[in-house]
Formats: C-alpha cells, structure tokens, sequence
C-alpha cells in the first residue's frame, strides 16, 4: 500500500511517498497546486499532512481524505525512520533540531517528543537579511556568494579583544557578529551571515542538550540541506560545546515522512 505525507513549512512544502521505499519531493509553499498534482500522480491509499500550512490543502486529494497529525509528533517519529533510512544510529533520547525558516528543537526519548525549545533564526533570517545587505533573497545565491567569502573579517572575534594568553577561551570564536566590518565584501557579509544563523542555533541547541541531559543533537530542516558550510559552522559548536552532532542527509523530511507514518 502507498502512502503520501505532507509537511507544509512557511517556505517549502515536502512530500515523501511510502512505497516499496521512500520517494521525497519538494514545492515551493506557494505552489500547493503543484503538490496536489503530484500526488494524486503518486495515487496514494492515504494521505497525511502536518505543518503550519497543512489546513491550506483542503479536506482531500485524489478523492483520498487528509489526516491531519501534530508537527512534533510527526518530526519525532519521521526522524527516527529517516535516520534508519540514511543508516544512522541514534541513542533513544536525543535533540532533534527542525532548521527551516525558523528554527524548532524537539526532545525525543523513544516515542515521547516534546518540544523543548527554539529560535527565530533560521533560513528565513538568512534570506531576509540577504535581500537587506547582499541585494539578493535567492537562498542558491547567498550560498555562493557565503563559499567566496571570510567572515574573519566581518565579525569580532575573541583575538580581537583579548591579546595572547589572556583567555582560555578559543580565539577564534566569535565574539560579536557583524562588529568588525574590515570587510564589506558582499562574500564576506554573506560567510557573516550564516556564521550569525549557525553558532546561535547551536550554541541554542547546546544549551537545551545540557538542560535535557543528552549527548546528541540532531540537526535536519531545508536549511541544512546540502549546505556543508552551514553544517561546518553548526557541528564545530555543538563538538566544542561537549555534545555529537548527527546531520541527516534527508533530515528535510522528517515530518513528511513521519506523517506518512502516521497517516
């Protein structure tokens, strides 16, 4: 039997189809047209949907009625099923962390899930602030101005204020985004950029794992995906800060694929 999931986020809408294995897709959150072409072309038996904008889908597709199912609960299950998918191990408690447009972190301890906390940086921030100080919202764009980019000289670091050996902490951490400005190179302000989104969502999550006493954090969401300099920036924080970072490499679908699951 086939199933569809749904997972509508502000920005992009993500489908996975049960069948056989798993196929993904995703739409703009604009072009819901598009997503109910392409599953009533996937002609599946059920149909789950979960996400803020889930309601916008109506009450069926294909004639086959929507279930609707909590976002958490849909995450919570849909990353432990990627994760297998992806083939990778994960402890029974655990952070999962949601990087979209914004940026949402659940606690999973075996089928319970809780969200614990979150932040409004994320992709959105990324894309907002671009259009501001880059004069592009394009994500693609932002991403390869940011590889042509140092961001060393566009934030204060820690060696900028402490002279050598004055501070066991890491001189090059960032002590404050955007405050040197040597720089304005529209590179370097986009390396910035996502130095600003990544270390804070991490040093967020870090804080939440300490709190909820787990080793690991798992980081997913559309933001994530594909983006190894963003996953650079994320996993050197969360390692220095003592907990193990876990990417998915499908990790932007585990509430599509956990509702699914659930459907």
């Amino acid at each position: 039997m086939s199933i569809a999931g749904i997972d509508v986020g502000a920005t992009l809408c993500k489908l996975a189809l049960q069948r056989d294995g798993v196929a993904v897709a995703h739409y703009p959150s604009s072009d819901l047209g598009g997503v109910r072409a392409l599953v009533e072309a996937w002609g599946p038996r059920r149909i789950g949907v979960t996400g803020g904008g889930a309601d916008r889908l109506g009450p069926e597709i294909g004639g086959v009625l929507l279930k609707h199912v909590s976002e958490f609960e849909a995450w919570g299950r849909g990353g432990a099923a990627v994760a297998a998918l992806d083939g990778v191990s994960l402890p029974a408690k655990h952070l999962l962390v949601s990087l979209g447009t914004g940026t949402s972190v659940l606690l999973v301890d075996g089928h319970r899930v809780e969200r614990v906390g979150g932040t409004a940086l994320g992709g959105g921030t990324v894309v907002g602030l671009g259009r501001l100080i880059l004069g592009t919202g394009v994500f693609d764009e932002i991403m390869a101005l940011a590889a042509q980019g140092d961001r060393r000289t566009v934030d204060l670091l820690v060696s900028d204020v402490y002279r050598a050996g004055a501070t066991s902490i890491l001189r090059d951490l960032t002590a404050s985004s955007f405050a040197k400005l040597e720089s304005t190179r529209r590179e370097d302000l986009a390396h910035a950029l996502l130095g600003l989104v990544g270390e804070n969502v991490a040093l967020i999550c870090g804080g939440l794992a300490r709190a909820s006493g787990v080793d690991t954090v798992v980081y997913c969401g559309s933001t994530l995906a594909e983006n190894p300099m963003l996953e650079t920036i994320v996993g050197e924080i969360t390692t220095l800060f003592g907990h193990r970072p876990v990417f998915l490499p499908r990790g932007a679908f585990c509430g599509a694929v956990g509702a699914a699951t659930l459907a």
